[in-house]
């Protein structure tokens, strides 16, 4: 299923893309000799995979300052209002700049456009650069945050967690359980769930 919108055809779920912005045309020389048109509008949209509603998007503007792309706007949009808790886990600030600084660039030297490039959702600034060999190790921070939701959501945090990422309820199982593998929950106890988070730091415990 693809929902058409302001945002053209969108996947449900989690998805990113650049597009040209509008304004005065400029062009930065990125370290690999590759030609980068400026500005650009690297965007972040979130699809309500049961009604295909948009549930928030950000717009970021980044544009050449001085020698270097900066980013110089952000636009957010919420259905019917921006969720501040969500916001701060799916996106980083610094994310549209190492889009436009690293990936962007590598993908004009393999000769694809950009333009049309699904963008990574998650795992930055490690996922900026797509010459990285995939791993199928799951970092430390994504593992945390992981649980740390499965805390704050409690009953019903798989349906609720794979609808936030865009993946299988069987997925995010799989992440609560290398997560407690890994030490960041607290072990589960014959008839109850432990929901307890296991941070080396004390101020990060979240009963």
């Amino acid at each position: 299923m693809k929902i058409k919108g302001n945002h053209g055809n969108r996947p449900p779920g989690h998805s990113s893309r650049t597009r040209r912005g509008d304004g005065p045309k400029s062009e930065w020389i990125a370290p690999n000799k590759q030609p980068v048109p400026l500005p650009l509008i690297v965007d972040n949209v979130y699809i309500d995979p049961t009604s295909g509603v948009r549930v928030w998007s950000i717009e970021a503007r980044v544009d050449l300052v001085g020698d270097s792309p900066e980013l110089i706007e952000i636009h957010l949009t919420g259905d019917p209002c921006l969720d501040p808790i969500r916001l701060q886990r799916f996106f980083r600030w610094a994310t549209p700049i190492e889009i436009v600084r690293v990936t962007v660039p590598i993908l004009l030297e393999q000769g694809i456009d950009p333009f049309q490039h699904e963008f990574a959702t998650d795992g930055y600034p490690d996922a900026a650069n797509i010459h990285r060999k995939p791993t199928n190790r799951l970092s430390d921070e994504f593992l945390q945050e992981i649980a740390r939701q499965y805390v704050e959501v409690g009953h019903g945090y798989a349906r609720t967690i794979a609808q936030q990422r865009g993946v299988s309820r069987r997925t995010v199982i799989s992440w609560v359980e290398k997560a407690r593998k890994r030490g960041y929950l607290a072990p589960t106890k014959p008839g109850r769930r432990n929901r307890r988070v296991l941070f080396d730091n004390p101020d990060e415990n979240i009963e």
